[in-house]
């Protein structure tokens, strides 16, 4: 049977018709989930985004906590009630992101029962601080109950990093398949546009184009997203370091210690820039680099703090033109292309700089210009806790008139060096000395003209001893020393010169002569004069009697 004319083009009319339908019906599904997957993958997108700000949040409070209990200053606890309450509405709003992953409920419940007891032992810290001040604040700190829940709060958070990212990984593939399954589906749809009647044709053309317009706000979307992704987990990487730099300052034991370790550790976080730490003399009066790292000029390591626009002002300096007239007093020619300085403040006092240096133009965006203050403040913290420590330190094992070591250090101390004279089988010379006739200086011309002779003793036997003697207050006017690996025939020629020197001293008090000195003198030897730190005292003791029942100003070995 042949169709008419009419018919064929019904009928083909009518084909093209169904074939229109079922490509659009199929552009619009596959449209549809793309639409879908995107979604979800901008949903995980916050999600992480907000998993990785909560770490930053809890370090916030830990900051604030710690500058207040250092200073006792309220201002200080602005950023741990800030980051508290931002803390409890980042939780609200990951239980709510993920209320369809049970999952992750479960590690968020966990996460929020570690979280909740970290802020309740920062906030008994607090209230340590507040009732029994610093020492009661630091006994508790010290009980390092906060460390375990710290490293719980962070596997937590990795735990749901993980999964989030995972999920991400998942919508990004299917995302991918729905754009391609669209991809095929529109080009079929162009192919068979090519046959279809004009109308249709310009039906056709104009969802191509709208399709390649989603296309293309997608594949930006994509890029958006991906730069999103970059930048949190270079502010992850940064917060991490950041931890990692607090850390490490909180362990060392000493100001040296710290500032070997600063270069280091501080690098890593400004990698396009060459820096310094720089901290303000005892005197007030130099600057002087402690850590440096890149190729910082030596010429700006050493400076006074009026030259540095960044401690005249006690905030951040930033000066993006190198070449500008405004720029700090410390920098020389060849100018950098961008410069900041953040001062390092603690208790409303300077301590020192962070300097930081670039090349080209672009190097110190915002966001490092923020770390760096962040950076600065956790360095000052670290280096006030330090200084307060060695203060404390030096209290409890120094005698406050000579600035000689106290009786209490000297007996802990001759026990350790007899142990190590043991093992590295050397002797250890012990010198006993007291001042002749010392009463006469008191009964003559006062108990304060006695603490000048004494103090004057001890500038003197600092400036005898090597670093490796130890020189102390035994009590009133006797005196004791330790030279380790010192033979007997040494701590009799080191006596000797002691008491040869110390005739040389003129004291004086209140503009009058207090006349010269003598000194008695007691030498003994472990283990030949004794075998046991009290037996050993007490032989040198006994030598330093004799020294003075023979008249005195002498020196005289033990039997």
């Amino acid at each position: 049977m042949q169709w008419s004319i009419e018919r064929k083009i019904n009928t083909i009319f009518a084909t093209a018709l169904l074939l229109l339908g079922v490509i659009g019906g199929l552009a619009l599904w596959s449209t549809a989930q793309l639409i879908h997957t995107a979604h979800w993958v901008e949903h995980t997108h916050i999600v992480i985004a907000d998993l990785e700000v909560l770490f930053s949040y809890l370090s916030s409070a830990e900051a604030g906590q710690r500058g207040y209990i250092i200073t006792g200053n309220e201002q200080h606890l602005e950023p741990y009630y800030l980051a508290t309450t931002s803390i409890y509405k980042t939780i609200r709003e990951i239980r709510q992101l993920t209320i369809d992953n049970s999952a992750q409920q479960q590690r968020l419940q966990t996460l929020e029962v570690a979280l909740e007891k970290r802020l309740k032992l920062l906030k008994e810290a607090l209230e340590a601080r507040r009732q029994g001040g610093f020492s009661a604040a630091q006994n508790l700190i010290e009980q390092d109950r906060g460390r375990q829940l710290t490293r719980e709060i962070n596997q937590g958070i990795n735990a749901m990093l993980d999964e989030e990212r995972r999920l991400l990984s998942l919508r990004s593939r299917q995302s991918q398949t729905a754009a391609q399954t669209t991809m095929t589906v529109v080009s079929i749809g162009g192919i068979l546009a090519l046959g279809l009647i004009p109308l249709a044709g310009v039906t056709i053309a104009r969802d191509i184009n709208r399709r390649r317009q989603v296309e293309t706000q997608l594949k930006h979307s994509e890029q958006t997203l991906k730069q999103w992704v970059s930048e949190l987990e270079q502010r992850r990487s940064e917060i991490s370091q950041l931890g990692e730099l607090s850390d490490v300052l909180q362990v060392c034991f000493t100001l040296d210690e710290a500032y070997l370790v600063l270069g280091e550790l501080v690098q890593p976080l400004f990698p396009q820039t060459v820096g310094a730490v720089l901290m303000i003399s005892e005197s007030k009066t130099l600057v002087e680099a402690v850590a440096t790292w890149g190729n910082h000029p030596a010429r700006a390591t050493l400076f006074e703090p009026s030259e540095c626009w960044s401690l005249r002002r006690g905030r951040p300096y930033f000066l993006p033109d190198g070449h500008s007239h405004l720029r700090c007093q410390h920098l020389h020619t060849p100018f950098p292309a961008q410069t900041l300085c953040v001062p390092m403040m603690a208790q409303g006092e300077a301590l020192g700089v962070l300097h930081l240096i670039a090349t080209e133009p672009g190097q110190i965006p915002p966001a490092k210009q923020l770390l760096a203050s962040t950076v600065a403040e956790h360095i000052a913290i670290a280096i006030a806790n330090l200084k307060l420590r060695e203060m404390l330190k030096n209290q409890s094992i120094r005698d406050p008139l000579t600035g000689l070591f106290n009786r209490r250090y000297m007996e802990e101390s001759l026990e350790r060096e007899i142990r190590r004279a043991e093992r590295i089988e050397q002797p250890l010379g012990i010198i006993m000395l007291d001042v002749d006739h010392f009463k006469r200086f008191n009964d003559t011309f006062g108990h304060e003209a006695g603490d000048v002779v004494l103090r004057e003793l001890g500038l003197f036997l600092k400036g005898m001893v090597r670093s490796s003697d130890i020189a102390c207050r035994y009590g009133g006017e006797e005196f004791m020393l330790l030279l380790p690996e010192a033979s007997i025939e040494i701590a009799q020629q080191r006596a000797e010169q002691i008491r040869a020197g110390i005739k040389h001293m003129i004291l004086e008090y209140r503009r009058q002569s207090l006349g010269g000195i003598t000194l008695s003198l007691g030498v003994a030897e472990f283990p030949h004069h004794g075998n046991t730190v009290e037996a050993v005292i007490r032989a040198a003791d006994a030598a330093l009697y004799q020294a003075k029942n023979r008249g005195r100003d002498q020196v005289v070995q033990a039997d």
